[in-house]
């Protein structure tokens, strides 16, 4: 006769990071919509120009070619018009917001003060032009540190706003994917890893005002207790196999 006892599992164990973990600021469906649709309108006229002016390359076509065709290219005009305004105030994909926040945390986080040569310091401030802060970063990831492209995004924007007050420091928006096709219709484009707007951004004072309004700062209590260089013991987990 079988035996209808359950054998036991054996529980796992494994040792987790003794430090605080990262927070960002959680969203409301009523404050992310709010959001989405003053950002979506901030960004149509990019998406505009871009759908009107710049065409996507069809490959590479036949040397021989038609007259009509030649007369064609001679009718379009020799440039379009310059893009909007916003263009230039905002970053749009991953690579682009990554080296941006890379640049502001490397002035703002803590170094060793025993190594640091402070000529060295003087020279090295006097070569780098200072970047541009940041009001706004959004990524289409509802949780960045279980998104492996997503996970040192909450961590730059803690580094890059350590001297900044709670009032202007940056703000991580940390939407759902499903809300990147919204974004990347409105800017014309396929994909959209990531987008940072710049502090003082033309027409998105109010978007701006909103989000310091009614999302919270990113904490990241691990860095400062790294930095203590105090020993806090093992930490064991356990879990059924």
């Amino acid at each position: 006769m079988a035996s209808s006892a359950k054998k036991s599992s054996k529980p796992v164990f494994k040792t987790a990071r003794p430090y605080s973990h990262t927070h960002w600021p959680a969203l409301t469906s009523v404050t992310r919509t709010n959001i989405m649709d003053s950002l979506c309108n901030l960004l149509q006229p990019l998406g505009d120009h871009r759908k009107t002016y710049i065409h996507p390359s069809a490959g590479k076509k036949r040397k021989r070619a038609n007259k009509t065709s030649q007369k064609e290219a001679h009718e379009l005009p020799d440039a379009p018009p310059p893009p909007p305004e916003i263009g230039n105030h905002i970053l749009i994909g991953l690579n682009s917001v990554t080296r941006h926040l890379e640049a502001l945390a490397a002035q703002t986080a803590p170094q060793d003060k025993e190594k640091q040569n402070p000529s060295d310091q003087g020279q090295d401030q006097s070569k780098t032009s200072n970047p541009r802060p940041v009001a706004l970063v959004l990524i289409p990831h509802n949780h960045p540190t279980s998104s492996l492209p997503h996970a040192h995004i909450p961590t730059l924007v803690h580094l890059s706003t350590l001297n900044s007050s709670p009032e202007t420091a940056t703000r991580l928006l940390a939407f759902p994917p499903g809300c990147e096709p919204d974004i990347a219709a409105a800017l014309h484009i396929p994909h959209v890893g990531a987008l940072a707007v710049m502090e003082g951004a033309p027409g998105a004072d109010a978007l701006v005002a909103y989000v310091r309004e009614q999302v919270g700062l990113t904490r990241c209590a691990w860095i400062d207790e790294a930095m203590r260089a105090e020993w806090k013991g093992v930490r064991v987990e356990g879990a059924d196999g």
